[in-house]
């Protein structure tokens, strides 16, 4: 997650910032300040906060989107109440691994006294280990829980990705997995012609993006050695606590390491 990145749009579409440079800039990590809200009814589950409307956020522009105190988003509002409420990762006692991690998510999961965290990345220089996530640097059976949300539809070789989510997880460790998704779809869509920033903008809505995954998403990680739950927001949150904690229609993927995952 980057923040200001739209405003660097048009240097990335014509080719003059790659992905690197643009994910290496420390600067887009750090919240902008000096939002002002007026307190209200909308309210962010991660640090409490409460506003009459959200901020503005994303490439689209999407509106009420963006806590103005810790800069979650949707997608982050989601996952921490799953791991709050469906979850024993935020009290019991675990080797959590966080995959290019989210600030708002961190300052939150880092100071867990209950977890050994670690976060890596492959560019992020805030990141505690900088790695491919094809070619992690840890033993098998490393971790206990992984946290990876928006991650897997920037790697070209996803399947590499998840294999090694599956193999630095002991069995029974859990992975749960957040990415574009489109359940209306029945595959995931992919296009290796497409091979520009520009050109992956317009196919998938973010010019570092490869894919939008589909209903075959979950098929994918089960391939890797993973079963996978799927979990929708609705199932989830009742339509007033979508409004109120500002979540929109969202899925992850609960995935539990079986005894033998795949190479």
């Amino acid at each position: 997650m980057l923040f200001g990145l739209k405003r660097m749009l048009p240097a990335i579409e014509s080719g003059a910032l790659g992905e690197g440079a643009v994910y290496r800039m420390a600067r887009l990590y750090e919240r902008p300040r000096g939002a002002r809200v007026r307190p209200g009814l909308v309210q962010c589950p991660i640090c409490g906060a409460s506003a009459t409307r959200f901020l503005p956020f994303g490439l689209a522009g999407r509106p009420n989107a963006q806590c103005p105190t810790c800069g979650s988003v949707e997608r982050h509002r989601f996952l921490w109440l799953y791991l709050l409420r469906r979850t024993k990762l935020l009290t019991g006692r675990y080797r959590m691994l966080h995959t290019a991690p989210e600030p708002p998510l961190e300052a939150r999961l880092r100071p867990l006294p209950n977890l050994r965290y670690t976060s890596v990345d492959l560019f992020n220089p805030n990141a505690d280990v900088q790695a491919d996530l094809t070619d992690l640097p840890f033993r098998d059976g490393a971790f206990d829980a992984v946290i990876s949300s928006h991650v897997l539809e920037h790697i070209r070789d996803d399947h590499a990705a998840m294999r090694e989510l599956a193999r630095v997880l002991r069995p029974g460790g859990r992975a749960i997995v957040m990415v574009p998704h489109d359940p209306k779809r029945p595959r995931t869509y992919e296009d290796w012609s497409v091979n520009t920033a520009a050109g992956r903008m317009r196919a998938f809505g973010h010019p570092f993006h490869y894919r939008i995954y589909g209903a075959d998403c979950a098929g994918r990680l089960e391939q890797a050695g993973f079963a996978v739950t799927v979990i929708a927001t609705a199932s989830l949150f009742t339509p007033h606590q979508r409004r109120r904690f500002r979540i929109n229609r969202n899925y992850l993927f609960d995935c539990v390491r079986l005894d033998c995952a795949r190479r």
